[in-house]
């Protein structure tokens, strides 16, 4: 007999017992027992009912509700293989958020672009072939990717369980033979809530960001017991609703109470165990009938929404949060948010936008204050009428005038404005400038907000935009893609005014110090020239001189703190890390990149470190040395004067011209071309783009962070490389379809980059500003490119594709090979890309015909 065959008939007889047990245990509890078997026809009756409700599973076709023990929802077969609720309200099964990337779901069946309200694997989704989710003979429910990997499972202990069933109320239970629930969907909630779920001290609900991963909003009960919405990003954990201005009373809370459950009923009610009056959300469409959500939105907000069955559309009837711009983090770091009269982002005078078209990173400093002796002369003060940014208070200081609050913040370098209180004279100096809004109606409160400026920037004639309405309570933010933040962190904070006395002590204890370093180092010179070596002291020289054979050494945790003067001078900052400039003690400057997320033990981490200390080209960062002492891991490396091509290539700042821009493409490839084919270990980069290649003096390319990627053994398995690495916009879409990862992935990145040194634009950026998927504009632009290309007369086109600020100044058989080995890096299929090799010798080749001519 077939095996598969085998399989069903084991299957079918356990679903028939399975189904047995739970009609009788169902029986058992609807009926006393003076009423059961009362005669010999009903007990008959009664004991044939499960095998008649059977049938069905018998023929082979399940309850379209319920997935029985050994049983699985299969990818391949996604718009047949899925459940569905009772009443058809909601349907679960592999849900795309991408092409040939899938999330295991639940979402409303017949609401417009079917609304997810549980995800299971959010942030991993799995591939479009091979994938399912199992109920397992133990009676576990786990999903698997292509490769078996597996990428969520139910937690607790599954004993007992017989099936899974998808409920009217959206909940998706796993039940024993008594019925019982063992497990439910209604426990880990994402972004929504469902009515009759519950909100308890240990759920929350988690804002779900553009990518499909979790976002920086939560919703949940704090420590106080009180259920609150919180922003949170790495250096930020801030609570905006209720309003964070008013005590809990104020807000008509209770502290302190210890049930902690919430939650939402069928009538539009939401209920809450901190409300004063338990019941304090309303729907404004309460009654019975509808279909109701509440859900915290990409841009912080929670809504209740409810559902018109005619259309399939949601509309909004109750709203956290009434004015949009109370919500932390929305326009991100020194971005001010106003009413014109619907909500919009704004900076302030002297910054511009960060990411033009992507809010969440704020703006920067058209010209950064540095820190000097003589800065009290080099920065004035501008005042932003009707305007506050919220938080981040270093001080505040009490009974001073506006002029003493002005050089309080004048004499910190950390301090990015202040808040003035006329009347009470209270000065408040902000070490960060995050939160700002505008008034939403014209105020006569004495509140002032002055930002810090060099004196260089001229603000003349720049309007600062005032709110002139008051928005209406079911209007909210429409300020672009908001849902993803980042905040640098918080500088330290430095008390001023304490006058010139603290000097004195300063240098009489320098002085101190001075004489007691002095004393030792005499008495180490005595005991050194006294002492022969000893075996240890013949084993740190035989160290030394392999330290001084390989240019690789080993730091200590304090040698780096005294290079880097406490980690004072930062240079950037990634997924992997902060880097800091330093100067080694033979005089040498240096990065010193603090790792992060390094989960490998000191042994693996210094063998793979040292195998990466050998890798010496002239087209990478030369890796001088790590650090690994306690928790602390930290790569040594050369550093390089002009930073990242990022920060060049998308400026105004510095022009790079063409030959500029061929001598990076040729560089970057020579590097990546030894990476993959020449150097011992076959590495693969993974995170190839402009903020990882760096600029010499000579505008020579250096590709940086390459030793953060797994290191592989020529021809060796790969597949443990399966954890999406790299960066939005640059990733290659084998990482989001979890196929085998090869050294094409940076190929794929390197073809990013080399459109990004044709348009001088950020592909990203550009996405952004059309408001659709990176991947999808890529697949546009290429096809663009690839038209240009095949017309033999398309100089004057090329021209208008190049970035403008060249004037036409190229050499346009070079910028049609970078644009045709472009295409080629981008193809969908990775088996077509070229190779780094071969894209070398393509561009020496376009490089030796230009300079022939």
């Amino acid at each position: 007999m077939p095996k598969d065959t085998t399989i069903r008939e084991e299957n079918s007889e356990l679903q028939f017992w399975s189904y047995v047990r739970l009609r009788r245990s169902m029986l058992d509890h609807q009926l006393k027992p003076s009423a059961r078997l009362q005669t010999p026809a009903m007990a008959a009756f009664f004991s044939i009912l499960p095998v008649l409700s059977l049938l069905p599973l018998l023929s082979g076709a399940a309850s379209p509700d319920t997935l029985p023990l050994r049983s699985s929802l299969s990818v391949d077969k996604r718009q047949t293989d899925v459940l569905r609720s009772p009443d058809d309200t909601f349907t679960c099964g592999f849900y795309s958020i991408y092409d040939n990337a899938f999330t295991f779901s639940i979402w409303y069946t017949n609401s417009a672009n079917k609304t997810v309200v549980w995800t299971a694997n959010r942030g991993r989704p799995v591939h479009a072939r091979g994938a399912a989710v199992t109920l397992r003979k133990d009676g576990a429910l786990v999903l698997t990717d292509y490769d078996d990997t597996v990428v969520w499972q139910t937690e607790g202990d599954p004993a007992g369980v017989q099936y899974a069933q998808l409920l009217d109320t959206g909940n998706l239970v796993m039940k024993n033979s008594s019925g019982m629930v063992v497990w439910q969907s209604f426990d880990s909630p994402t972004d929504t809530l469902l009515p009759t779920q519950h909100i308890t001290a240990a759920t929350k609900l988690v804002s779900t960001a553009g990518l499909h991963v979790p976002g920086h909003y939560i919703f949940h009960f704090t420590d106080s017991s009180i259920l609150s919405l919180v922003y949170d990003d790495v250096d930020v954990h801030e609570i905006y609703w209720p309003d964070p201005d008013n005590g809990e009373y104020q807000n008509n809370r209770n502290r302190y109470n210890s049930t902690r459950l919430a939650g939402l009923d069928e009538m539009g009610n939401f209920f809450s165990s901190d409300f004063a009056n338990r019941k304090a959300i309303v729907a404004s469409d309460e009654g019975h009938g509808i279909k109701r959500r509440l859900t915290l939105d990409p841009d912080g907000n929670l809504r209740l929404y409810s559902l018109n069955n005619s259309d399939g559309r949601w509309s909004v009837s109750w709203i956290a949060v009434s004015q949009p711009c109370n919500i932390h983090g929305l326009c991100g770091p020194n971005g001010i948010c106003h009413y014109l009269p619907t909500p919009a982002c704004s900076c302030p005078p002297g910054y511009v936008m960060s990411n033009p078209g992507n809010w969440s990173q704020g703006c920067r400093a058209v010209v950064d204050i540095a820190c000097m002796v003589e800065q009290a002369q080099t920065v004035k003060f501008l005042h932003l009428p009707g305007t506050d940014f919220w938080g981040s208070d270093q001080e505040h200081v009490e009974h001073v005038s506006l002029e003493a609050c002005k050089n309080i913040c004048r004499s910190d370098c950390t301090c990015k404005g202040f808040q003035y209180q006329q009347g009470s004279g209270t000065c408040y100096p902000k070490a960060f400038l995050y939160n700002g809004k505008a008034y939403t109606a014209p105020t006569k409160s004495t509140r002032m907000m002055y930002i810090k400026l060099p004196v260089g920037v001229n603000t003349s004639g720049i309007s600062i935009p005032q709110t002139n309405v008051l928005i209406s309570r079911k209007q909210h933010a429409d300020c672009g893609q908001m849902s993803v933040s980042r905040m640098d962190p918080f500088l330290d904070i430095h008390k001023a005014g304490q006058g010139e006395a603290k000097w004195l002590y300063f240098y009489g204890f320098a002085g101190a110090i001075f004489v007691l370093e002095a004393f030792f180092i005499a008495s180490a010179w005595y005991f050194v020239w006294r002492w022969e070596p000893g075996a240890s002291e013949i084993q740190a020289v035989e160290d030394g001189y392999k330290v001084m054979t390989s240019n690789f050494r080993r730091y200590s945790y304090k040698e780096l703190v005294k290079a880097t003067r406490k980690f004072k001078d930062e240079l950037g900052r990634g997924g992997s890390g902060i880097v800091y400039k330093g100067i080694l003690d033979d005089n040498r400057a240096a990065a010193v990149k603090m790792l992060e997320n390094i989960r490998q033990c000191e042994e693996e981490f210094q063998a793979e470190l040292r195998i990466i200390g050998r890798i010496n080209h002239m087209n990478l960062v030369r890796i001088w040395g790590f650090c690994s002492e306690s928790s602390h891991r930290m790569l040594v490396t050369e550093y390089i004067e002009n930073g990242s091509l990022a920060n060049i290539l998308f400026k105004d700042n510095i022009l790079l011209e063409w030959r500029e821009r061929f001598n990076i493409a040729l560089g970057v490839a020579k590097g990546l071309a030894y990476l993959h084919h020449e150097c011992l270990e076959w590495v693969i980069h993974c995170d190839v783009k402009p903020e990882n290649i760096l600029l010499d003096q000579n505008l020579e390319p250096k590709i940086a962070d390459f030793g953060l990627a797994k290191l592989l053994n020529r021809g060796g398995s790969n597949q443990n490389v399966s954890r999406v690495r790299g960066t939005i916009g640059y990733i290659a879409p084998e990482w989001i379809s979890s196929l085998q990862i090869t050294a094409k992935v940076d190929v794929y990145s390197y073809g990013v980059v080399l459109i990004e040194l044709v348009l001088g634009k950020r592909v990203l950026d550009l996405a952004v500003g059309a408001e659709e998927e990176v991947h999808k504009v890529l697949r546009k632009l290429v096809g663009m490119l690839a038209d240009i290309l095949e017309n033999e007369e398309s100089s004057s086109t090329i021209a208008e594709v190049v970035d403008s600020r060249l004037n036409s100044q190229l050499n346009y058989m070079q910028v049609r090979t970078l644009i045709g080995l472009a295409i080629s890096c981008l193809d969908e299929d990775r088996s077509k890309r070229p190779t780094m090799e071969s894209i070398v010798q393509t561009l020496l080749l376009a490089d030796e015909s230009c300079s022939m001519r």
